[in-house]
């Protein structure tokens, strides 16, 4: 695999899609991080984008460390697109993170600390502030959400328990200590985590044959670093801002039904059989607490 030399701490992988304005508040709030930029790289992973990605990059290359790889519209292909970041990422940790995520000015720090001061097998997702939000409660996040002041906009968007993680409660219920859990593998979505690049090279990257349908993918490479060793952890404290906009809810959850039917023809284990029993009511439905049920009772 390609540049196996450290050069970085941290790869920031990006997929977008004609995302060119959530792009531009990512970059933004990157400028105020308190990491070092030469510490850092932003590689954003293009699926295809036909709108002024590039321009905006462009804009950017003398302010960030910015690699861009682009692939052709083949359709919803995030799992090849950040394949192709990773191949090429010259840091010690990558972190996953969608476009118009707005990382806190010491989250990267925060990654680079947990990894440095934990066991050597870990991943770490960051928690993310107003994900998922439409109408009303759209419109009073947006106005809250200051790109070049992504502290000020955390501070005052967590007084408002609408805009908590998605997967607080389940946070919580645990203690934050999602890495005893069966199935932590469930809360491993892409939007905001780190992981070590060697790992991510030894399980194989990411399942390209999720590719042309939305997602699971994250969940599938998350299960297969759980299974290789890697203690998936919680890093509360690594917090960032979804930036509002329109979503297919209704046919994503839709190809992410088709896509975790392969997930769990690929493992066939109790954990993933109740994963797919329950996908798309994961925010009401405990699953870890199910899969522990299940696996008592086969014990």
């Amino acid at each position: 695999m390609e540049n196996t030399e450290s050069k970085f701490e941290i790869s920031i992988i990006m997929p977008t899609y004609n995302r060119s304005i959530l792009l531009e508040y990512t970059f933004r709030a990157l400028l105020v991080q308190k990491l070092n930029r030469d510490q850092f790289e932003v590689i954003v992973a293009d699926d295809g984008s036909s709108d002024n990605t590039c321009e905006v990059i462009d804009k950017y290359r003398d302010k960030l460390n910015i690699k861009y790889v682009f692939q052709e519209d083949k359709g919803y292909r995030p799992g090849s697109a950040r394949n192709r970041a990773i191949k090429i990422a010259e840091g010690r940790l990558c972190l996953f993170m969608d476009s118009g995520i707005l990382l806190n000015t010491d989250a990267l720090e925060k990654h680079i600390q947990f990894h440095r001061e934990s066991e050597p097998r870990v991943a770490a997702l960051g928690y993310i502030y107003g994900f998922d939000h439409e109408g009303e409660a759209e419109v009073k996040l947006k106005h809250m959400i200051n790109p070049d002041d992504p502290a000020g906009s955390i501070q005052e968007i967590a007084k408002y328990e609408m805009y908590l993680d998605l997967r607080d409660q389940h946070y919580t219920r645990y203690n934050d200590q999602i890495h005893t859990l069966p199935a932590p593998w469930i809360y491993f979505w892409t939007g905001h985590v780190s992981v070590k690049r060697t790992h991510l090279i030894e399980v194989g990257m990411f399942d390209e044959k999720y590719d042309g349908r939305w997602g699971v993918e994250d969940n599938d490479l998350g299960f297969r670093l759980y299974q290789s060793g890697v203690s998936i952890h919680l890093l509360r404290e690594a917090n960032s801002i979804h930036y509002p906009h329109s979503s297919q809810k209704t046919e994503k959850e839709k190809q992410g039904l088709e896509n975790c039917r392969y997930f769990h023809s690929k493992f066939l284990t109790v954990e993933t059989g109740i994963f797919l029993q329950h996908y798309g009511q994961d925010g009401h439905v405990d699953i870890n607490y199910l899969c522990m049920q299940a696996l008592n009772n086969i014990s």
